[in-house]
């Protein structure tokens, strides 16, 4: 009777430590997370869906990491998605931050890649 209470005992509080211990990573994601132009150098046209979730309710905001621009904030949210019109020559990082620590919690990046990369042609000029 010992060894059956003991063995609930036992399955219950392991199962309360696997649940605290498996928390969703916190992640930030842009989907598409690359961008493909034509050539080498030109712009690049996207709609990038940026979306997190956070284990826990807070006030949180997603900015440019380069710029720090500010695109959107949530208060008390535990998840968010922001549609982002992606014109740029080059590629783009984001960062959720929290707002009332100013920390950054995770990163994301839009890459930017090529059909055709610009190769120099090597041109001779004769007089002849």
């Amino acid at each position: 009777m010992y060894s059956r209470f003991f063995y609930c005992l036992l399955f219950t509080y392991s199962g309360s430590l696997l649940a605290t211990t498996t928390q969703p990573p916190i992640e930030l994601t842009a989907v598409p997370d690359t961008c493909v132009a034509l050539r080498e150098g030109r712009h690049c046209y996207a709609d990038v869906v940026l979306s997190w979730q956070q284990p826990e309710v807070g006030n949180y905001c997603l900015r440019d990491a380069t710029s720090k621009y500010i695109m959107q904030c949530w208060l008390k949210q535990r998840q968010g998605s922001f549609n982002y019109a992606f014109d740029s020559q080059q590629s783009i990082s984001f960062e959720l931050f929290d707002s009332n620590t100013a920390k950054v919690i995770s990163t994301a990046e839009v890459k930017l890649q090529w059909v055709y990369q610009n190769r120099q042609k090597k041109r001779r000029w004769r007089l002849f």
